[in-house]
C-alpha cells in the first residue's frame, strides 16, 4: 500500500465539507469566512484585527482580506482602540445577528452529518486528535495564507 498523506486526506475533507457547508449558507451573502464571522462574535468586540489572526493562525493580508469583505457586506465593523489608537477592533453589526444563527445551524447539522456514525464519545476524541495534529504542526509554521485555491475558513 502506498504511503498516506493525512495532508491529501484532510484537504479531501475540508473542500467536502466547505461545498457542503456553502450549500447549506448559499442564502447568504458571503460565501466564505464564516468561522472568521463567528470568531469575531466570540470575541464581543473584543479583538484586534491581529489578534483576531493569531487565533485563527491566519497571516496579516488574509486576514485583511476577510475583515474588508464582511465590512464591505455589512456583517462587521472596525471600531477604534480606546487604549491603542494603531489599533481597530472587530464587532459584528445588527446585520449579523441573523447570519450567526444561521452559521451556527449549519456547523452543526455538518458535523453530524460528517461525523455520522460516530458515537458521541468518539467524535470528541477525533476533534480532539485533529485539533492535537493542528497544534503539532503549528509549532514551527508560519500564519496561513488563504487564497482561492485553498480552502476558506
Amino acid at each position: 500500500m502506498a504511503t498516506s498523506s493525512i495532508g491529501y486526506w484532510c484537504s479531501v475533507a475540508a473542500h467536502q465539507y466547505f461545498a457542503r457547508l456553502q450549500e447549506k449558507l448559499v442564502q447568504l451573502d458571503i460565501t466564505q469566512w464564516y468561522y472568521v464571522l463567528l470568531t469575531i462574535d466570540e470575541g464581543r468586540g473584543t479583538l484586534s484585527q491581529q489578534q483576531l489572526a493569531d487565533r485563527l493562525q491566519l497571516d496579516k493580508v488574509t486576514m485583511t482580506r476577510a475583515i474588508d469583505h464582511l465590512c464591505e457586506k455589512g456583517y462587521v465593523e472596525r471600531c477604534d482602540c480606546i487604549r491603542d489608537r494603531r489599533k481597530y477592533l472587530v464587532k459584528p453589526t445588527p446585520k449579523a445577528r441573523p447570519a450567526l444563527r444561521a452559521i451556527h445551524k449549519a456547523y452543526a447539522a455538518l458535523n453530524d452529518e460528517a461525523l455520522a456514525g460516530l458515537k458521541k464519545a468518539d467524535r470528541a476524541a477525533f476533534l480532539g486528535q485533529l485539533m492535537m495534529v493542528v497544534s503539532n504542526l503549528h509549532k514551527d509554521a508560519a500564519p496561513v495564507a488563504i487564497t482561492n485555491k485553498r480552502v476558506h475558513a
